[in-house]
């Protein structure tokens, strides 16, 4: 019995993506589970694995060839498999190589070496028309870095050049979110409590964001054609920077999780964005997002909505500020929270109830456990 594997879909604007490499080569031997080549959306590069142990009898499209979600990329099965009905190859894609017209797997040649580099410094490689086989990885184990590549490259004359494709899709979606979504801010300012400030502040407010949509789900969820989904659960979406960009990353079930399990999925998450190797399904799924430039000492902003969630919270930086009570003023540590709305799934009561929720479990250090 033999298997397609085909182009996955990992996400709702997702219609193409690109087979950057394969690591085996046909008549291999392969086992259910083993990663077998690479894809690259507008996000990020993802790992495709046999969906069955076998040999591989068909490899459809070459390396770098662009095609549509679904389409046939590798046939696995048995050694000496007929294959009945070969499918006609994507635009772009390589003539079919059948098992029978190479080696017996034990024979056959193993796949050539993949050179170690991340998602960003392939795309840079291929931007300049340098081969990474001529760079020199800095990065642990000889991985090459965009900065690698720059290194490599000869002088050159400064001159417009497309936008790379993480830097496009993320243009296009915030073009189409501003255009058709009605962004209302609120800012409010909290004081996070005794605590709060020391620890991950990130996940303490993804912890307190997730606790107060609990309380508010009318926030968590996406408007689709005109109508309004819940999600099933409080699935926060973290802003997290990437060599070419951002992106957002999930973090399931955050009404469910205390602070320190946020704080190590997050850095989990990260790591993993950042050296292209997160799975499709972490990157989508998300039912609310968090942005924060805190740390890049912005002390409050009005993020876009990633449509079709209805809210996204921006968060600035903690900065000491005075505050006074009518009789005396002293410093505190604050945060400014904005929370941006699509007014056409929440009126402003709404999101306000929302927002002050979120500023009173982070001044309420006892509501995190």
């Amino acid at each position: 019995m033999s298997f397609k594997v085909g182009m996955p879909n990992l996400g709702h604007t997702m219609d193409e993506g690109k087979l950057v490499a394969w690591l085996v080569a046909v008549g291999e031997p392969v086992e259910a589970g083993q990663i077998i080549g690479e894809v690259e959306t507008e996000k990020a590069t993802f790992d495709i694995e046999a969906p069955a142990g076998g040999v591989v009898l068909a490899i459809h499209v070459e390396e770098g060839a662009d095609v549509p979600v679904g389409t046939v990329l590798a046939v696995i099965g048995e050694a000496g498999e007929a294959l009945d009905e070969v499918p006609a190859p994507a635009p772009g894609a390589a003539p079919v190589t059948a098992a029978r017209d190479v080696a017996p797997p034990e024979t056959a040649a193993p796949s050539a070496r993949r050179i170690p580099a991340s998602p960003a410094a392939r795309r840079k490689a291929e931007e300049l028309g340098i081969d990474l086989a001529d760079v020199e990885g800095s990065g642990a184990d000889g991985m090459i870095s965009v900065a690698d590549v720059e290194d490599a490259a000869p002088a050159r004359t400064l001159k417009t050049r497309p936008l790379s494709p993480m830097r496009k899709a993320i243009a296009d979606a915030t073009s189409r979110a501003w255009a058709e979504i009605p962004h209302v801010p609120l800012t409010t300012h909290a004081v996070p409590g005794a605590g709060v400030a020391g620890s991950n502040l990130t996940a303490a407010i993804v912890r307190a964001t997730a606790l107060a949509l609990r309380a508010h789900p009318s926030l968590n969820g996406w408007l689709t054609d005109g109508c309004f989904q819940p999600a099933d659960g409080v699935h926060v979406g973290v802003v997290v920077a990437v060599p070419d960009g951002l992106m957002t990353v999930t973090v399931d079930n955050a009404d469910t999780k205390g602070v320190a399990e946020i704080t190590a999925d997050i850095a989990d998450l990260a790591a993993r964005a950042r050296a292209g190797s997160l799975k499709g399904s972490k990157t989508t799924g998300a039912s609310f997002t968090v942005s924060s430039l805190g740390r890049w000492g912005v002390d409050s902003f009005a993020p876009v909505i990633s449509a079709p969630q209805v809210g996204i919270l921006g968060v600035g930086r903690l900065r000491r500020a005075p505050r006074g009570d009518g009789e005396s003023i002293r410093f505190v540590d604050e945060i400014a929270l904005t929370l941006v709305f699509d007014h056409r799934a929440n009126d402003g009561v709404a999101a306000a109830k929302c927002l002050a929720d979120i500023a009173r479990h982070l001044e309420q250090p006892e509501l995190l456990p």
